[in-house]
């Protein structure tokens, strides 16, 4: 499908190389390009993108102000480009993506293709998005001033899940497609339970010449903030596999830490963000029998013969952390036929219930893991999913939840 892209820009030289590089790589879309800002409602329309690309440092404007406008009025997909770290209030004002300077060639192609997912998302909504301010004037003139407000909050309210909801679509759609992986037929299963719509735990796949590359990943906080952080991971995980540029598992979480410290402008200062994340990831070479595992915070176990290794992730996560400077350990593990290989967050393991109200702990997720490992991959997940509902009872579900289970053939 071709889109038409519209680049919105005060300097004329960034426009013209950022048209440069998209015209390369998406030699079949259309492109507009927009240097002035005034009456830029008219000249948008006139344009009628299916995507803009907004530089907000143009000194004579509210850069806010003209994002959320730009966002109200057309209910566009926005990748935002800024100078600024206040990526919080970015994002509350209608991105849904943003790039920050300096930034190179690849975050700049790798975050628009990413924003060229959500486009089809962004129409649906369209329809939707009249319909409620049809409803909102009526609102407005048919109820008195404290009905009035009532209502709005009502609204708001409505608006705020609604947001929630397509912010799942969008999480869904960043998610990898695994029919797209022949090595994963019939040999793995996900349980994945979000504490709320949207989730901090994401499962990110990829093939690298003939290996299979898995990474689990917990970030910080659950929900929006954690969603965020889920996005720039899978971005940046994909940017340093098409950057081809590691040797061992270890490196890509090296490049991953340094790519989000830099984004997050992390040096170790006292009272900058702790933002983060910890994950699990490994490269299975089934043809040569062996496997890489580097962890940051979280372990890798394999089962064989029903008989529990557990190899443990460094402590330290992806992100600003005393040890940054540490790399990670590269472990190279031997596999064979039938071994089953367990990645995870500390969802499912840090989960209260039982009779005392304790946590499951990892010691027991070990046992159910050991247990369970010589049925039926797809029985697994279900064995999994009804002890963790039998163990959390009417208690509370306190984390995001992730387990990805694979066996080796």
């Amino acid at each position: 499908m071709n889109y038409n892209l519209l680049l919105i820009n005060h300097s004329n030289d960034e426009l013209i190389h950022h048209n440069k590089i998209l015209s390369r790589i998406f030699p079949d879309y259309s492109f507009f390009l927009i240097q002035d800002y005034t009456n830029l409602k008219h000249q948008v329309s006139s344009c009628v993108p299916d995507l803009i690309i907004l530089d907000l440092d143009c000194p004579k404007i509210n850069n806010l102000s003209i994002l959320s406008d730009l966002f109200q009025w057309f209910n566009i997909p926005i990748v935002a480009i800024s100078s600024t770290n206040d990526i919080d209030e970015i994002y509350k004002n209608g991105a849904i993506l943003f790039l920050q300077k300096p930034f190179s060639e690849v975050s700049f192609i790798s975050s628009i293709k990413t924003a060229i997912r959500f486009m089809d998302s962004f129409k649906s909504l369209e329809q939707k998005q009249e319909e409620i301010e049809v409803k909102n004037k009526f609102i407005e003139l048919q109820h008195e001033n404290v009905l009035k407000q009532r209502d709005i909050i009502t609204q708001k309210n409505n608006e705020i899940m609604a947001d929630i909801r397509y912010a799942s679509r969008i999480q869904q759609a960043i998610f990898p497609d695994l029919t797209k992986f022949e090595e994963l037929t019939n040999q793995y299963f996900i349980f994945h339970l979000p504490k709320s719509h949207i989730s901090g735990d994401f499962y990110w796949i990829t093939k690298y010449n003939e290996n299979l590359i898995i990474a689990i990943g917990d970030c910080t906080g659950h929900g929006v903030s954690g969603a965020l952080m889920h996005m720039l991971g899978t971005v940046y995980l994909n940017s340093i596999i098409t950057e081809n540029k590691f040797v061992h598992a270890s490196d890509i979480l090296e490049q991953l830490r340094g790519k989000i410290m830099t984004l997050l402008n992390q040096k170790g200062t006292l009272g900058e963000t702790q933002d983060g994340m910890d994950i699990a990831l490994c490269i299975i070479d089934s043809k040569a029998n062996k496997m890489e595992f580097a962890g940051a915070n979280n372990p890798l176990y394999l089962v064989r013969n029903n008989e529990l290794t557990e190899y443990k992730g460094d402590r330290m996560p992806v992100g600003i952390h005393i040890n940054f400077n540490k790399p990670f350990t590269n472990h190279e593990i031997e596999i064979k036929n039938n071994d089953h290989i367990y990645l995870f967050s500390d969802g499912y393991a840090d989960q209260f219930g039982g009779e005392s109200g304790k946590k499951f702990r990892y010691k027991k997720f070990q046992e159910l893991l050991t247990e369970i490992n010589e049925f039926p991959l797809y029985q697994q997940k279900e064995m999994l999913e009804n002890a963790y509902i039998d163990w959390r009872g009417s208690l509370d579900q306190i984390d995001d939840v992730l387990v990805f289970g694979y066996k080796i053939k």
